[in-house]
C-alpha cells in the first residue's frame, strides 16, 4: 500500500499543490482525495473537496509562482505515506519547508496533515 501512497503524494503535490488553474486543481483532488477527506494544518481543518480546494487556493495566492519541490526519500508504512517538502520560486531558495503525511484509504487520501518546519 505505500506504492499506492507514494503515487498519490506525487500527484496531490503537483496536480493540487502546484496547480494553477482552480477547475484543474478541483478535479485531481475529486481524483486524490476521498469524498470526506480531511486536511489538518497547524492553521486551520478543512473536510471534504471543496473546502480543500478553497484551502489550497488560498494557500496559493499567499505565495503567488512559488512551487513545491518534494524533498528527500518517500516513507511510509502501511496506509499511511510521508514527503518531505520545500516551497520558494522556481529555482530559487525555499522559503518554508515541511512533511505532509497522508492516510490511504480505498485508493484515495482520506486525511492528510502537513507539518510545518520552525
Amino acid at each position: 500500500m505505500s506504492d499506492q501512497a507514494e503515487a498519490l503524494l506525487e500527484r496531490m503535490l503537483e496536480g493540487v499543490f502546484n496547480e494553477a488553474d482552480a477547475d484543474r486543481r478541483a478535479a485531481v483532488v475529486a481524483e486524490v482525495f476521498t469524498e470526506d477527506a480531511v486536511f489538518v494544518d497547524a492553521d486551520r481543518t478543512a473536510t471534504g473537496h471543496e473546502e480543500l480546494a478553497a484551502t489550497v487556493t488560498a494557500l496559493l495566492a499567499q505565495g503567488p509562482g512559488a512551487v513545491f519541490v518534494p524533498q528527500g526519500p518517500f516513507r511510509g508504512v502501511g496506509d499511511l505515506g510521508m514527503r518531505a517538502w520545500s516551497l520558494g520560486p522556481p529555482g530559487g531558495e525555499p522559503f518554508l519547508r515541511g512533511l505532509d503525511v497522508v492516510q490511504v484509504v480505498d485508493g484515495r487520501i482520506a486525511r492528510l496533515w502537513t507539518v510545518l518546519d520552525g
